[in-house]
Parts: C-alpha cells; structure tokens; sequence
C-alpha cells in the first residue's frame, strides 16, 4: 500500500524516481509478529555469531538485515575507517533486542500452555 504521506521530501522524490514505492507500516497487519520474530532472529544472530554479508542466511533475510542495517542495529563497520565482511550487532540493536524479547515473552505468554494448575 503506497503512503499518501503529504510530505515530499527531495530524499522521498529520489527514492521514487529510483522506482521504489513508500509503505506505512500499518500495512504489516497480521505479519506483525511474524516481523518481529523475523527481526529477534537477525539481531540474535548477529550478537551470538555475526554472519558474512554474502551469507545464505544474509540473503534469505535481506529485509530484515537490511533494515536493521539502516536503523544502525547490526553494522560491518569495527571503528571509523574500518570495515568488516560481517554483521555484527551495535549497543542499539542490543537495546532494541531486549525490547523484542519482552515483546515477544508478553505474546508468547499469553498463547503459552499453563503448567500452573
């Protein structure tokens, strides 16, 4: 679903002539969990074993890596001027996976088998 966003920014004008559609993220929808599981996966991943970027795994989850490249969660780079050839996760993306796992406990215990009774 397109955005009727009424700002058009010269980075948004870019974007489209490159051919890329905006999106709300309401347009997730029922998927919600499904991303967020989709992200928990990247970012554990990235702090237990950082993966090369070429990687299957990297491949198979591009958005999710992708994005959480953008947003400064998981990074390639080691200090200033040096890069590496894996993702790696950054002290905001250790943050943003803590708030994902309390996230996801909250969901998971709610669908949850009750072994209390």
């Amino acid at each position: 679903k397109t955005s009727t966003s009424e700002s058009q920014s010269s980075q948004s004008l870019t974007w489209e002539l490159l051919g890329v559609t905006p999106t709300d993220s309401k347009d997730l929808g029922s998927n919600e969990i499904e991303h967020l599981v989709a992200f928990y996966i990247v970012l554990d991943k990235a702090w237990r074993n950082p993966f090369k970027l070429k990687s299957n795994f990297a491949r198979e989850a591009a958005l999710y890596v992708a994005t959480s490249a953008s947003l400064g969660f998981i990074s390639n780079q080691i200090e200033i001027d040096t890069f590496c050839n894996k993702w790696a996760i950054t002290p905001m993306g250790i943050d943003f996976k803590g708030e994902l796992d309390e996230i996801l406990d909250g969901i998971a215990g709610g669908i949850g088998p009750d072994f209390t009774h």
